[in-house]
């Protein structure tokens, strides 16, 4: 007869044969360990007890038998008397206590407890010992020949010291008679749990393999009808449910397909609403670029005629609101170009205090106007960092220290820690409840201007923080306490100081005379621009197109010493092709330059690649006049 499929050797503890034993032995055994550990507790408390009524026998026998020994001063014979009962009980030592020493002695004498003080009960336990006591003397009747005085024996204990050995030795038995008796009951009702095993396990040996093969998939899986009784009823419930599974997954195939097939046309519907969204931002960004720069390059035209005060204050007033706009949309650029991924860090090692005074410089006048302490701590050390990066950092949190601070002041410095340098940045404001604490890097959140007030700020400066600090390779953490400020600070790391320090330079070359090629499809900016190189005295060959650029060109009968165009041009093209087609035509070597207000990633990235030089709509006329100078150095330089 089969004896049912072959089993891995190592899966007997998961095997049903296994089950079945444990569960047919371990009652046994558990009833086992119950009754010998009862059993063995009632014997070894009798040994106890034994060994305690010895103990004090002994003590209370010697107690009345050496009364009259002690009273007559036959101390031999009452040493005698303390060997032979010490020998017979098997003590460890036994002794007399009279008057604050030690009078007799016998067996180890270091073994007596140490009475100084006088007081010993009748029964104490001295480590592995037990200690009895017994005042000497014996109880007699009245008799008046033999007028015995108490009181002149003295003081005298009889002590007993015991060992536990005995009741070790008792112990050791018990558990040894107990164990043997466990033993053979468990053998006998393993024997008997294996025979019933064999019996029940391989019919459900079966059962639980062809349950495996249907939880794996396979629904044509049935289960042999050989078992009589409840066996048999669950061996054909199997087949049925088997069955039953099968029309199921069948049925969940065809489901899950057309599921599938759902999904897969929502996913789609789903990334062309996204690609919708990113063309739709970049072009609102773009064309709400467009005027602004426009009304930038106007007012900045408009400053250089002289006007009235009244006039004049007007456009102090439309050059504020236009800051205010620049300011966000350079925001909203700066965390366009960090999520694009086209921002890189390039890092040098350069002095700290360098961008320290820096920084103290700008954001001194912030802090006198509004009555605080601006304190900058100086420092020698040498930072390897992108320093350009470091200082945009640093700048948003001074500003946003000095925004949300009332009273106080703002203190910047480096501070040395067991992971090296750091920048800490600490105020006396408000502070930031913890709620808000992990929200504050978020875009556009801010906790204390729910009514979007532009003076405080537009809630992006941390947010640009916190992807600047990631690019450079470190976090930003914060610690703030309500009422009484907070403090920022990020990891730098530093270095050794060069040898040679080469200054860099800040030289502009003049404008005057400068021959300029501009392209720009807006009209209005087109004229802006015309009238603001007209004030700086820069010739200009401006058009939408390159084929008007280069007709103008012809005409003043030079090439241009720079080149300037807007990135997104009419007809779907773009300033970097219109930068290509000009140094294809009129020379390779003509520095160049890019307008762009779009903010899509793959437009920066485009930008980035092409190597030319970048200015953000909408633009401040004193960032174009240097870019511009700086290129025309380069260019004559």
């Amino acid at each position: 007869m089969s004896d049912g499929p072959a089993r891995p050797a190592g899966d007997f503890r998961q095997s049903l044969q296994f089950r079945f034993l444990a569960l047919a032995t371990l009652p046994m055994l558990a009833v086992m360990v119950v009754f010998a550990g009862y059993f063995a507790r009632d014997s070894i408390s009798n040994a106890e007890q034994k060994l305690q009524q010895q103990g004090q026998d002994v003590a209370r026998r010697l107690a009345e038998s050496v009364v009259f020994d002690l009273f007559s001063g036959n101390l031999p014979a009452v040493k005698r008397l303390l060997d032979f009962e010490r020998h017979e009980c098997h003590a460890v030592a036994i002794g007399i206590f009279e008057d604050g020493h030690w009078l007799l002695a016998s067996g180890l004498s270091s073994a007596l407890p140490s009475l100084a003080d006088g007081s010993l009960g009748v029964f104490a336990q001295q480590g592995h010992n037990l200690v009895f006591s017994r005042p000497v003397g014996m109880t007699i009747a009245h008799d008046p020949y033999l007028e015995l005085d108490h009181s002149d024996v003295g003081h005298a204990v009889v002590v007993a010291v015991l060992g536990r050995e005995p009741v070790q030795q008792a112990r050791s038995r018990i558990l040894g008679a107990a164990l043997g008796m466990a033993t053979f009951s468990l053998a006998v009702a393993s024997l008997l749990a294996w025979r019933l095993s064999l019996r029940l396990s391989r019919p459900l040996h079966d059962i639980s393999q062809a349950v495996a093969e249907l939880a794996a998939g396979g629904v044509s899986q049935r289960v042999p009808q050989v078992s009589p009784g409840e066996l048999g009823a669950l061996e054909r419930g199997i087949n049925r449910m088997a069955q039953a599974l099968g029309e199921s997954r069948r049925d969940l195939e065809q489901r899950v397909r057309t599921a599938t097939h759902e999904l897969s046309a929502q996913k789609e519907a789903a990334e062309a609403a996204v690609q919708a969204k990113s063309r739709f931002l970049a072009a609102a960004s773009h064309d709400l670029r467009q005027p602004l720069h426009a009304l930038t390059l106007l007012i900045a035209a408009l400053r250089e005629k002289t006007l009235e005060d009244n006039a004049m204050h007007l456009v102090e007033r439309i050059d504020d609101s236009a800051d205010a706009l620049t300011d966000l949309f350079n925001a909203l650029l700066d965390l366009s170009k960090l999520d694009a991924g086209v921002v890189l860090a390039c890092q040098e090692c350069f002095p700290a205090q360098r961008m320290l005074d820096h920084m103290a410089r700008q954001f001194a006048p912030q802090a006198r106007e509004k009555g605080l302490v601006l304190r900058v701590h100086a420092s020698d050390c040498w930072l390897y960092s992108d320093p350009i990066l470091l200082e945009r950092i640093l700048n948003n949190l001074v500003s946003n220290a000095l925004r949300y601070t009332e009273r106080g002041g703002v203190l910047v410095g480096l501070r040395r820690s067991a992971q090296g340098l750091r920048f800490e940045v600490r105020d006396t404001g408000q502070g930031i409840p913890a709620a808000y604490r992990e929200r504050i890097f978020e875009e556009y959140f801010q906790v204390e201007n729910q009514g979007r007030q532009r003076d405080k700020g537009l809630g992006l400066g941390l947010a640009i923080v916190y992807r600047l600090a990631r690019l450079l390779g470190g976090g930003v953490e914060v610690e703030s306490t309500p009422q009484r400020g907070s403090c920022f600070r990020f990891p730098v790391a530093r270095c050794r100081p060069s040898e040679v320090a080469v200054a860099k330079s800040d030289f502009v070359s003049p404008l005057q005379g400068t021959l300029v090629a501009f392209i720009e499809d807006d009209p209005l900016i087109l004229e802006a621009m015309v009238q603001l190189f007209e004030q700086w005295g820069v010739e200009i060959a401006a058009g939408s197109e390159v084929e008007s650029v280069l007709h103008d060109l012809r005409e003043l009968g030079r090439a241009p010493d720079l080149i300037l165009s807007d990135y997104r041009l009419g007809g779907g093209r773009t300033g970097i092709e219109a930068v290509q087609r000009l140094r294809l035509a009129l020379g390779a070597g003509i520095p160049a330059a890019l307008i762009s207000g779009d903010t899509a990633p793959e437009s920066i990235q485009a930008i980035t690649a092409s190597g030319l030089a970048l200015l953000h709509k909408p633009l401040q006329p004193a960032k174009l006049r240097a870019l511009l100078s700086h290129l025309h150095g380069i260019k004559t330089g």
